[in-house]
This record gives structure tokens, sequence and C-alpha cells, in this order.
């Protein structure tokens, strides 16, 4: 009598539907063993593609028929065996060779002859080339999909896949709390595990409830679906999507992902201007430390944190209350008095009555540089298209075109929207300027600490003095404010104010 072994297999989709499916062979195939009196000696099932050839249990079946354990197999069809050359030639040559002698199908006739062994030939041919067949089918509808500016994948956080329309749109449970988490991560006070606490409590977790995989978030942030773009094996693709913010924001998060992303340790004591600057001899961070005197007044000094190991650090401590006087007259340096402030936006608004041909020609411009990487987008592709051009070369530079062209079209986009929008900023840092003198009154220190990261950069401390570069249009508030000093304030404060508006206009 032969000795048959079962075999089911089901290709790989979720968990549910395969057992289902194998269950089903299964009863099947021992329904049919039982009537045609099929003498079966173990049963073998998987969950695994068949298009290519390294199944583990069907490998330790075709093993077993070899050593003589069975003679026979017993499938629901022959693609269930094989679907590739390779596992198909195998039993085909079993067959040849007489370790298989017989194979039963419920659905497919058989029989070791010629005319059996050719027909399951062209079975296996067949299951072959619908493999081959379907997946050039679905490489044609990702292409398309491409093309159409869809991405070919499960949607990212915040959106959903449409089931009906096959797109991929804004979920309503979750976008606005993305976008939010994206906003709060940009302004480069939060760390990746803050910003991963701040999801948890809007209630973004993962699929088993517990809070998202930090590696997750660095995914998310990095992702180019959020601006309108979308990453696709490497290559960068316009989205027609729905973007949830702006390449600009997106540039800022990529920015703090640089300054921030790596979670830092608790500090076990609260400094408040703790790694606010540099060290001015060596460049490594300021930190601070508290001293005991056997008075028991306290103090604190700040001082650098010496680092570096092949230049000792000559600088010295800095007390506290010196720090803090210091900061306040440096934000008394960039503060503007009431008495011009009147004037100057009575400025502003005459301004903005007025009609500017400049904002015509830097418009157009933007359209200009627009239409010529548009122009250079389509010469790579007839270069990549011509084959002159290797693949990872192509993508590269494609890439770096497609960031640029959206860059360009937000600038135009921006700019359509809001026009001559520099003079609202005007009006905005007029106001600013104004109320510095209000922080240092109300003596509030964090408040200091804030606004001098607002007006300058590469802040560092030197002989006891901390010094800081100030931004445009600071900088010139400061020069004027110091010439002020020594002449009269109308002119100083006059000078600074044309300067400002014709480096920045």
């Amino acid at each position: 009598m032969i000795k048959y072994f079962i075999y089911c297999r089901k290709s790989s989709e979720d968990e549910e539907r395969q057992i289902l499916s194998i269950e089903a062979q299964l009863t099947e195939l021992r329904e049919f063993a039982r009537q045609k009196n099929i003498f079966i000696v173990r049963e073998y099932h998987e969950s695994k593609t068949a298009k290519e050839p390294g199944r583990e249990i069907f490998n330790f079946m075709i093993s077993e028929i070899e050593k003589g354990n069975a003679e026979g197999i017993l499938a629901w069809n022959p693609d269930r065996l094989a679907r590739n050359s390779i596992d198909g030639g195998r039993i085909i040559y079993l067959v040849d060779t007489g370790k298989i002698k017989s194979l039963k199908f419920p659905t497919f006739w058989f029989e070791a002859t010629p005319q059996g062994k050719f027909m399951l030939s062209v079975a296996f041919g067949q299951a072959k080339y619908y493999t081959d067949n379907l997946r050039e089918n679905i490489l044609r509808g990702i292409r398309q999909k491409l093309r159409r500016g869809e991405l070919p994948a499960k949607a990212p956080l915040g959106y959903f896949n449409e089931p009906k329309l096959r797109t991929i749109e804004p979920d309503k449970r979750n976008f606005r709390k993305t976008k939010q988490v994206l906003e709060a991560f940009a302004s480069g006070n939060y760390t990746l595990s803050k910003i991963q606490s701040k999801m948890f409590s809007l209630g973004l977790v993962g699929k088993n409830g517990k809070p998202i995989h930090l590696s997750t978030i660095g995914d998310i942030l990095k992702n180019p679906f959020y601006y309108g773009n979308f990453l696709y094996k490497g290559e960068l693709y316009q989205g027609s999507h729905k973007p949830m913010i702006s390449k600009k924001l997106f540039d800022k998060i990529q920015q703090a992902m640089i300054d921030n992303g790596k979670p830092r340790k608790k500090q076990k004591k609260d400094f408040l201007f703790k790694n606010f600057a540099r060290c001015g001899y060596c460049g490594y961070m300021i930190t601070a430390e508290k001293h005991i005197k056997k008075s028991g007044l306290e103090f604190v000094y700040y001082r650098c944190t010496r680092k570096s190991k092949t230049e000792k650090c000559t600088s010295g401590f800095l007390r506290e209350e010196k720090l803090y006087e210091q900061v306040k007259n440096i934000c008394q340096k960039v503060s503007l008095p009431d008495v011009w402030q009147e004037k100057f936006l009575q400025k502003v608004s005459v301004w903005k009555n007025e009609q500017d041909d400049s904002s015509k020609v830097f418009a157009q411009n933007l359209k200009e540089k627009l239409e010529k990487v548009k122009r250079k987008l389509n010469r790579l592709m007839d270069v990549y298209l011509d084959e002159d051009i290797e693949v990872t070369e192509f993508q590269q530079k494609k890439n770096a075109l497609m960031d640029e062209k959206k860059t360009l079209e937000e600038k135009l986009s921006d700019f359509e929207r809001k026009g001559n929008h520099w003079l609202e900023l005007t009006r905005n840092w007029i106001i600013e300027a104004n109320q510095s003198k209000n922080i240092v009154c109300r003596e509030n220190f964090s408040e200091m600490k804030n606004f001098l990261k607002t007006v300058g950069s590469n802040r560092r401390i030197s002989a006891r003095t901390l010094a800081l570069d100030f931004k445009i249009p600071w900088n010139f508030l400061v020069e004027t404010n110091a010439a002020a000093e020594k002449t009269e304030a109308k002119t100083a404060l006059n000078t600074i104010w044309w300067v400002i508006v014709d480096s920045n206009h």
C-alpha cells in the first residue's frame, strides 16, 4: 500500500485567514482520503508563498520522501506544491526516479505516465505564469499610483487608507493631534522621550496601547509625506494627498532632530542658565554648580565643563548674580523706547498702503526658478530613460531637485498668499523690541533667557563675561542704542530705522 503525506499551504496573509484556509484544506483532503481509501502517514502545512524556493516544511517533506518514508503526496491542487520552476522540477524528478509513485489532487487528475507528467509540468507552468503575471500587474498598478502621486503603502500616522477610492486621506481622529506633535517638536523644546510622552497623553499609541517606540517616532519625524512628498524605494515623489505641515516646518523638525533628537539624562539640579552658552576659550558647554560656605550661605557658579582632553581651559567661574546682571544689560541693549514705537508704527501703516513693483519682480523670479527646476527634472528623466545614468545617481539627483521644487512652490504660495508680509513682521518686531524693557522690569529671567535665544546666537562666556552675536535686525538696534548714549537719541534712532528698512525691505 502506498503511503501518503498530506500537504497544505496558504500564501502570506493575515494570520486568521491563513489558519482558516489551511483548516478548510485539511478537512477536504481528509474526507477525500477517506473516500478513496488513501493511507495517510503524516500531515504537513505551512503559511508561506511558493513563488520562490526555500519553504522549510516543504523541503523537510521532500527529504522524508527521498528517505522512503512515503511514496505519495495528497494536496488540494498542484499550485499548492509549487509555483516556481525549482520546486516543480524536484517533484517531477522524484516521479521520474520512482521516489514518488502517486500524486493525488481532488481538483486535478494525475498518473505517473508520460502524458501525466507532461500535464503536471503544464500545471506547474501555469502556476508560475499566474504568479509572474500577478506580480507584473501589481507592479504596473504601483507605477500608475506613483504617477498619480499616491503612496502605494500603508498610510502614516494621521492618515488612513481609503478602501473605496484607494487613496490616502486625513484621519479625523488623529490628524490634528499628529500635526500638534510635529509643531511641538519643531519648536526645539522637546527631545524624543518628551515627545513620546506628549504623544501618549494625546492618545497616539501603538497597536498594543503602549507608547510608540522611539525609533518609530524618529521615522515619523523624518517622513516627507507630512509636507506633501513621499519616499518609495529610495526615490522622492510629489504626492497628491493633503499635506499636514509646510516644507519650512519640516526643515525645522530635521534641525530639531539634530539638536534634541537623542534622549538626555535628567539633571539632578535645576540651574536656569545651564547649557545656555558655551565657553569662549575651548567651545565646550557651560555648566553650573552650587557651593555652600561654612557660614551656610549658598552660591551658584557657572563654569566651563572642561571636557577638552588636548587643551587645558583657563576660563574662570562666573557668579550667578553677575550673570543675571549681564543678562539684564544685554536685554536692555535691544529695547526700543516708547517715544519711537508710535512713530515707527505710523510709518509702517503708510508703507502698507503703498504699491511696490519689487513684489511682482520677486514673484516672477520665483516662478522662473521653479520652471528651471522642472526643466531639469524633465531632462534628468530623459537621461535616465536613455540609460545614460545609474539608478542610484538618478535617485539622488531627483530627490534633491524634488526637494528644491517643493521649497520654491511653498515660497511662491506663501508670497502670493501673504504679499508684503514683511510689513507685519516689522510691526511685530517693533512691538517686541519695545516690550523687552518690560521683561527686564519684571526680572523674569526665564523670559529673558528665551528672549536672548530669539535675538542672538553663538552665546559664549569668556573672561567672566556673557556675549552673543545679535541677529538682524537686532544687531542694528544694539549699535544704535550704543550710539544714542553718545549722541542725540533722535538722530541715532532715525539712522537705525532706515538701515533696517534698506536691509530687510
